[in-house]
C-alpha cells in the first residue's frame, strides 16, 4: 500500500509538472513599464494601453498568450537577456547602440518630443529650453537625447515620467520632455500645465528581442499583416484620439 501512495504521487507530480510546462509554452511573455499613456498603463490593477492590445494581438497570431511583467523602464530590455521575457514592448525607440545588443521588429509608430510646462511658462522651441532645469525618464531615448543636446542644463532623471511630472507640478524641475502623445495626456490631466511639441524622431518605436531570436521574423511578418488589414490604424484610432 505504501508504495502505491508513493507511486501515485510520483504519477500527480509528473502530470502537474507536465501541465506547469505545457502553460508556460503557451506563454509569451513581455516586459513593459507600464507608466507611459496611452501607450502602457496601470488602471487600477489592470495593464492596457496601445501597446498591451498590440502585444496581445502578435500573441494571438502566434498561438499564444500574452503575458506581461512590468517593470522600471531601465530594466526593461534586460530582462531579455536575463531569459525573463522573450519580447519587450514599451515605447521603446530603435537606436544604433541598442541594434547592437539587442534584435528589433520593424517600427509600429513615429513620435514626436513634447515640452511639458507650467501654462505661465511657456515653452515653444528647442531655444527656449536653454538654462532650463529639464525632467526625464532615466534610460529613454529622450533621456540621452537631453544631455547630448543640453550639457550645460541640470537634468534631473525620475523611474517614470509620473513622477517627473509631480516634480514639475511641485516646481522642482521647469519641464519634462517626453513623447508628444503623453505630453497631450499628462496636460489634460493637470490643469495647470501645457505642452508643446518640439521635435520629430525619425526613429520609430519597436518591439524588441534577444539577439538572434527566431521570433523577430516571425513578428514583423505579423506587423505587416496587422498594418495590411488595418489593424494597427485601429488601434491608433482607439488609444490616439487626437
Amino acid at each position: 500500500m505504501k508504495a502505491l501512495i508513493i507511486l501515485f504521487s510520483l504519477v500527480l507530480t509528473l502530470l502537474l509538472s507536465s501541465c506547469d510546462e505545457s502553460n508556460e509554452q503557451d506563454d509569451l511573455r513581455f516586459s513593459t513599464c507600464a507608466d507611459y499613456p496611452p501607450f502602457e498603463y496601470n488602471d487600477h490593477g489592470t495593464i492596457q494601453g496601445f501597446d498591451i492590445d498590440l502585444a496581445r494581438l502578435i500573441a494571438k497570431e502566434l498561438g499564444k498568450n500574452a503575458v506581461f511583467d512590468n517593470m522600471s523602464f531601465s530594466t526593461v530590455l534586460p530582462a531579455l537577456n536575463s531569459g525573463q521575457d522573450e519580447v519587450a514592448i514599451s515605447t521603446i525607440t530603435v537606436t544604433e547602440e541598442r541594434k547592437k545588443n539587442f534584435d528589433f521588429s520593424i517600427t509600429y509608430y513615429f513620435e514626436t518630443m513634447a515640452a511639458v510646462f507650467p501654462k505661465n511658462q511657456s515653452i515653444k522651441n528647442m531655444k527656449e529650453i536653454k538654462d532650463k532645469k529639464i525632467a526625464v525618464q532615466l534610460g529613454s531615448v529622450i533621456d540621452l537625447w537631453a544631455h547630448q543636446h543640453y550639457p550645460k542644463n541640470e537634468i534631473v532623471t525620475f523611474d517614470n515620467n509620473n513622477q517627473a511630472i509631480e516634480a514639475l507640478s511641485a516646481g522642482h524641475v521647469d519641464l519634462v520632455l517626453m513623447d508628444g502623445v503623453q505630453g497631450k495626456e499628462f496636460s489634460s490631466k493637470y490643469p495647470k500645465l501645457s505642452y508643446s511639441i518640439i521635435g520629430k524622431s525619425n526613429e520609430g518605436y519597436a518591439l524588441a528581442l534577444k539577439k538572434g531570436s527566431p521570433l523577430t521574423k516571425k513578428i514583423n511578418k505579423i506587423l505587416q499583416q496587422l498594418k495590411t488589414k488595418g489593424e494597427l490604424q485601429k488601434l491608433e484610432k482607439q488609444w490616439m484620439k487626437s
